[in-house]
This record gives structure tokens, sequence and C-alpha cells, in this order.
């Protein structure tokens, strides 16, 4: 927080007193009074100039010339504490308010209220109060322009009783001071109150504008809105695009979306705020493809979109085709040089998968924001790039910024997806000292990535430090109890979770068939499976059936397995017969896996494991010929078994191979290294059976 410590004059002047009328300048005190008549245009000039390059975004060459200025008047101050608050650094505003009095200029009424805007943008309250303080001294405190800067300091502070006190101490409070202490109470919560300073107004004789009406509206219920609606059609009239688009914001989030577009349609002028503002309603309503139309038209009616309208547009944008368009036309008009419409662009592009796309616009990206970072993140990990997910985040903390609890739960998924146990705790002991770790997001991604690299009690322990847990939390703790083989972990966390209230789902469910299948549980199985549709009215999907053909299939129940799958209230797909075949498999069960196996065809026959799992089956019956007619036609259709990957991480460097792989640039050691393995258990008298290729 920047203190001031800059001595006030006792009686601050805002001009020095004038000379007598009958006094004579002594000819020194001429040259001076000549020499500030001659340096007062260049000030002037400078001063401009100085306002002109802030209120056009230029805020270095801005802060260039002012740091060049040879005399700064309090003018030259003034444009300076509000350019920088202007431009979005309104803690160095704040911190020129100061500079100010060091250098000994005395600021006046229009210098405290940009330091007080800088102050309510920073919410820096202590400063704000001595500021409000030095007002006071200043004799500036009954300025009605002062006391609604102040309003909206207390407010966004925190302060709200502040606010209303400084409200009460107002001489004459007009339409903006009103309408601050309206749109505080109303962003506090404190509607009624809001609404009994409104009718005070009122009673007053003064007629609230379209910025007090937009406060209310954005607050109220539906029935005072249609009143509103009504005042403003006698009085102020629709045309107000900020109070219209208010009113679209209350029908729309009430359900009346007809409402909400007669507002719109009613008005006549319309500028890129209102096509925005419908854009979002039919957005917020999940209707995209209007959201689109609407953009369509807007473009076809000659308003020009800004970059809000595109981030927009590109937020509904299902189809590639269509968002590239949209990209072709935001470079056009020369709109990617803004960070939210290429943040816009990255979430687009992850949503249809195209990671290339996404790499090279954000690689374009001059200045990356934490949207930015947590985009690109997030979507390499949701298309399958783990590696360059886990790659992003590590650079993203090494360039200065503070991962959140989206960019977290991304980068630790990526870990658990690659089974990176080291960088995962690395990961882990950031978001620890980010506070991140007990929040929701992270706290699941934690657990899941400890489950899936083998670390089940690192795993209960990310679960129990979490202050809040939703279904998720308890669904990633079943499952890893479940994987881990741990049957009873399993339904003893299910019992926890029903005790704690938290509703289980379609997954709980899953979690909980898989932890009993690999233990062998059956009769638990099925009662858990009747308890999720009696009690819970789940209706199981193919996961569900899938596990219990399974659990049924691997105790050789087949009759009961083939007659849960004719009584599903779907078709059975390729998982379920893949199941039944895998059972069949084990069981050296012919008859049912030829079953199994035809069906399986029928639906997929280009899936490698069927004929694997069927040519295995004729295999250990002895009839060589039928399973050489399953590698045959497997042949013929032109499938081929995928070879199974596996990846070692080595320095933080993951790398990955299959069987027979010679692709690494060390293999002709790392297989030497294999063949001293087996020697040395071929020594110590173990049964090997390997060979080395």
């Amino acid at each position: 927080m920047v203190a001031l410590h800059a001595k006030l004059p006792p009686t601050p002047r805002l001009l020095p007193p004038a000379p007598p009328s009958h006094a004579t300048p002594t000819t020194a005190a001429s040259a001076a009074a000549n020499a500030r008549i001659a340096e007062l245009p260049d000030v002037v000039l400078d001063c401009k100039r100085l306002d002109a390059l802030m209120k056009s975004g230029r805020l270095a060459d801005a802060l260039d010339l002012f740091d060049r200025m040879p005399r700064k008047n309090v003018v030259a101050w003034t444009s300076a504490i509000s350019g920088c608050t202007r431009n979005g650094r309104p803690e160095d505003a704040a911190a020129m308010f100061a500079g100010m009095l060091e250098s000994g200029v005395t600021p006046n009424d229009f210098a405290c209220n940009a330091a007080l805007a800088a102050c309510a943008a920073a919410g820096a309250l202590g400063l704000g109060e001595q500021v409000h303080s030095l007002a006071v001294r200043a004799g500036f405190a009954g300025d009605a322009w002062i006391g609604t800067c102040l309003i909206e300091l207390y407010a966004r502070c925190g302060s709200l009783r502040a606010a209303e006190e400084v409200f009460r101490r107002m001489e004459s409070p007009d339409v903006v001071g009103y309408t601050s202490l309206v749109s505080a109470l109303c962003r506090d919560g404190e509607f009624a109150q809001a609404v009994e300073v409104l009718c005070q107004m009122m009673r007053q004789g003064l007629q609230p504008n379209e910025h007090t009406v937009t406060s209310i509206l954005a607050a109220c219920p539906r029935v005072l809105g249609e009143q509103i609606h009504g005042y403003m059609v006698k009085a102020i009239g629709l045309q107000s695009v900020y109070a219209s688009s208010a009113l679209m914001d209350l029908y729309s989030r009430n359900g009346d979306s007809d409402m909400a577009n007669l507002v719109f349609q009613k008005l006549d002028s319309k500028n890129v705020v209102s096509w925005c503002s419908m854009m979002q309603l039919c957005v917020r309503d999940g209707r995209l493809e209007d959201a689109l139309r609407v953009f369509s038209e807007m473009i076809s009616e000659g308003v020009e979109p800004n970059e809000f309208a595109f981030s927009i547009a590109l937020g509904a944008c299902g189809s590639v085709d269509l968002g590239r368009q949209i990209h072709c036309s935001a470079i056009k008009q020369n709109l990617m040089i803004d960070v939210r419409v290429s943040n816009a662009l990255l979430s687009m592009y992850g949503r249809s998968g195209l990671a290339e796309e996404l790499g090279a616009v954000f690689d374009k990206i001059d200045s990356p924001d934490l949207v930015s970072w947590t985009a690109a993140i997030s979507a390499n990990f949701q298309n399958g790039f783990a590696e360059k997910a886990v790659a992003l985040l590590s650079k993203m903390h090494s360039q200065g910024f503070k991962p959140n609890d989206y960019a977290f739960s991304s980068g630790l998924s990526s870990c658990a997806d690659l089974a990176l146990l080291d960088q995962g705790r690395q990961f882990h002991c950031l978001a620890l000292k980010l506070g991140c770790d007990s929040k929701i997001c992270t706290g699941n991604a934690l657990i899941n990535m400890y489950s899936k690299c083998g670390q089940i009690g690192s795993a209960r322990l990310a679960f129990d430090v979490m202050n809040l847990r939703d279904v998720t939390s308890w669904n990633s703790l079943i499952h890893g109890f479940a994987q881990h083989g741990d049957a009873n972990m399993t339904v003893e966390a299910f019992n926890e979770m029903c005790s704690s209230g938290c509703k289980p789902d379609d997954s709980t469910f899953l979690g909980v068939l898989v932890g009993c299948n690999h233990a062998g549980l059956v009769k638990e199985g099925e009662t858990f499976f009747r308890l999720m549709i009696d009690r819970y009215c789940i209706m199981p999907t193919p996961s569900h059936y899938a596990c219990m053909i399974d659990m049924l299939g691997r105790n050789g129940r087949f009759d009961e397995a083939l007659g849960m799958i004719e009584k599903m209230p779907f078709e059975p797909d390729a998982l379920i017969w893949k199941t039944l075949l895998a059972s069949c498999k084990l069981h050296g069960n012919l008859d049912m896996g030829k079953l199994a196996a035809d069906k399986l065809m029928e639906l997929s026959e280009r899936d490698s494991a069927s004929y694997v799992l069927m040519s295995n089956i004729y295999a250990m019956h002895g009839e060589w010929q039928d399973a050489g007619k399953v590698r045959q036609r497997m042949d013929e259709v032109g499938v081929k078994k995928e070879a199974g990957e596996s990846w070692i991480e080595v320095k933080n460097e993951v790398h990955a191979f299959v069987a027979r792989d010679t692709s690494h640039p060390d293999s002709a050691s790392i297989y030497q290294m294999l063949v001293e393995l087996v020697d040395v258990m071929q020594d110590t008298d173990l049964d090997v059976h390997m060979q080395v290729l």
C-alpha cells in the first residue's frame, strides 16, 4: 500500500492570491511573471498531448512524455493519474498521487477525484481513507463529485456502511450521488435498501437516469422489473442502450426470451453494445445458433463487431469451418492483438480438437494472460496431448504466472495419464505453496493422480485435506480404491459418502462395481447393482452392464451373463460382447466364445482384440486349424494388433517404447543392459523364460 507522507500546507489554495490593483511589481518580479507566462503554452500543450496519449491507450508513450516534462502542474499530474487507472494500472496511479504531493504540487478537486478512482480500482482502502482526509482538509468534502467518488471507493472496498455515512453527510446529493449508492447497495445484495434509496431520490424530485435504472434492473425480481419497464416507457424512453440491455437481461434470466428479444427489436439505434448483449443472452440460454445468427445480423446491419462480439461468437461456435471464418475476420479487422479474442480462439480450437491450430494461435499471443495459459493447458490435456500440457504448466510457472485451480487440474490429470509421479508431486508442492491444494478441482486431480500412480495412501490424504468435496471427489477416491483391488475400502468410502449427505451418481456405482469385480464379490456386486436401480433410480449404462457381465463371466456364470445381455434395455455394443469373450477365453468356453465373437464381428469387424481372443480360445482347445483361420481372416481384413506402449520417466523426460523398439538413440546399450540382467537372473537360478530380440 502506498502511504501519503508529503507535507501539505495548512490551508491549501488552488491559486496564489492576486496582487492588489494599485501595486506596481518590481522589475525582478515582472521578469519572473513574464517567464511563467512564456512557459504556460508549453505546459498546456504537453498536458493535451499527455491526455490524448492516455485516452488512446498508449500508456508507455504517455508516461515517457510525462517523465520528460520540465514542469508538471496539477493538470499534468491529474491526467497521468487518471490515465494509469483507465489503462489498468490503478496501483501505479495511486503511487503517482503520492509522488505529486511529495513534489509540492497541491491537489485540486479533480486530482482528488482521480486519486479516489485509482484507490477504488486497486482496492486500496487505507490509501483512499488518507485521500478522504486530505479532501476534508482542502475543503472539498462538500463537493458532490468528491462524495460520489468516496461512495464508490468505500463500496468497492467492502465498507458499505462508510459509503452510506458519506452519502448522509452530502449537503445536496445529485442524481449521480444517489445512483452511486443505489449501485453499491445492489452489488452488496442490499436490494430492499437500494429500492428505499431510489424512492427517497424520487421524493426529492430527482428523476432516475439510465444508470440508476440499470443498477436496479440488474438485481430486481421480475414484478418490480416490469414496473420499471413501464416507468422507462413513460419517462426516459427505451432508447438507452445500457438500460435496455439490463431490461433484456431481466427478462432473459426469468426465462422470457421472447420479451427480451422484443425489447431488443424496439431499439431504434442498435450499437455494438446492444448487439453483444443480445448475443450473450442467447449464449446464457444455451441458444448458440441464435447467438451466431445475431452476430450475422449485426454485420448485415452494417455494425462493425468489436473484440467482445468476436469473443462471444467464437464461444458459441461449434463448427470448425465457421470458427475459421470468424478467425479470418478478426485478423482482417486487426483484433488479434486483443488477448480476449485470442483466448476465445484457443477455446474454440480446443473444443474442436485442433491442437495444431491452437498451438499456432497461442504462440502468436504477445503477452498471454492467465486465461490464455489455462485454456492452452486444458485444451492439450482434453485432446490427448498430456506431455504438452505438462510442459505448458511448467513454462507458465517459470514465466512468473501463478497457475489457478483449473490449470493445476489439467496439469495433474496429465501427470496421471502419463504416470509421472515425480512431476505430479512437484505440481502438488506448487499448489500447496499457492493455496490451491485444498480447492475442489485441484484436490480431485490430486486424488486421481496419486491413485493412478499407485500411491493410494497419498490419494486418501489429498482427499482428507480438502475443505469442500463434491461428488467427483468421492468418485475419484472410490475409483482409486477399486483400481487397487481394495473392495473393503471401496465400500467403506461409499458408505462415508452416503453418510456425508452427498448423493452417489452413476460413476459412483461404477467404481463400486469395479471394486467388487476385482475382489470377486459377485453377491455384493449384484446387491449394489439393484440398489442403484431401486433406491437411487439410476438407469445402468453399458459400462455398468459390462462390469456385471464381466463379474458373472469371471465366476463362470455364463448363462446368467447371457440372460442379462438379453434383458438390457438397449442393444449390446462391442464392449459388452468383448467383455463376455474375454471371460470365455479365461474359462475356455468355446461355444459361448463363438457366439460372442460372431456378434462382435458384426459390430466391429476391425477390432483386433476380438480376433486375438477367439484365436487363443481355439488354441486352448487344440483346434489349431480354426485358430489359423481366425488369424488368416485378420490378415484379409487388414487388421493388425496394436503394440502395447510403455514409458518411463528419466530426469523429468518421458521415454515411450514398444516391443522390439529400436528407435531410441541409446537402444543398443539398453538391449545390452537387458541381456546382462537376464544373465544375472539366470545365474541366481531363477526360472527365466525370456527371449531378447
